[in-house]
């Protein structure tokens, strides 16, 4: 009887671990660099589980369970939410200057893109955007290596750029990462993997 008792244990065990490591297995080779100070009260989970069908299967509407998924494995897959004005409203960095730019981000945003683009469509408004408006270079401080120095219309250096892009990303709800170098992205429309590049006029 114990035996038997002992193996239905470690079947279950064995189950709800291979459930886990199914849920958790990467969905990209990089993780993104940029990430919101989420809690577990801010966290949009509704939008996480609803972006993501395996993790609305293994959790449902359970925000705790999708917050620690983020947390623990989403960050490092590359998985994104999408960052809303709320979101960033509510960041514990609040009131810093790349948090005000973030939010500003947002209204500008707005300009560029309509509810009825498809995604391809507004990855090449955003890049339309950005060839037009942010001028490359550097503005003798560190605004020109963040988000900052677009929001400000001051010069950008490509670190600068590359975390725009996929702030704009984030907050459109497609999936980018920024590369290792920071001066460049990837983003992922309809299923491929683009490079880009801004700087150098090079998207897809």
């Amino acid at each position: 009887m114990k035996n038997t008792i002992y193996k239905i244990l470690t079947s279950g065990l064995l189950l709800s671990m291979a459930c886990a490591a199914f849920v958790a297995r990467p969905i990209n080779a990089e993780a993104k660099v940029y990430n919101y100070d989420f809690t577990e009260e801010n966290f949009p989970a509704a939008d996480y589980a609803n972006r993501y069908a395996d993790l609305k299967a293994a959790f449902g509407d359970d925000s705790k369970a999708l917050y620690n998924h983020y947390k623990y494995f989403g960050v490092e897959e590359g998985r994104i939410v999408k960052v809303t004005k709320e979101v960033l409203e509510s960041q514990l960095n609040a009131g810093s200057g790349i948090s005000d730019a973030k939010i500003f981000a947002l209204d500008v945003l707005d300009t560029m893109v309509t509810d009825d683009m498809t995604d391809a469509q507004k990855v090449k408004a955003v890049e339309n955007w950005m060839k037009a408006n942010v001028t490359y270079g550097t503005c003798g401080d560190s605004r020109s290596y963040h988000i900052t120095g677009p929001m400000a219309s001051q010069p950008t250096a490509s670190e600068g750029y590359a975390e725009t892009f996929e702030f704009f990303m984030d907050a459109l709800g497609i999936q980018a990462i920024t590369n290792s170098d920071m001066k460049s992205n990837k983003v992922n429309v309809d299923g491929v993997w683009y490079d880009v590049d801004i700087p150098a006029g090079i998207l897809y």
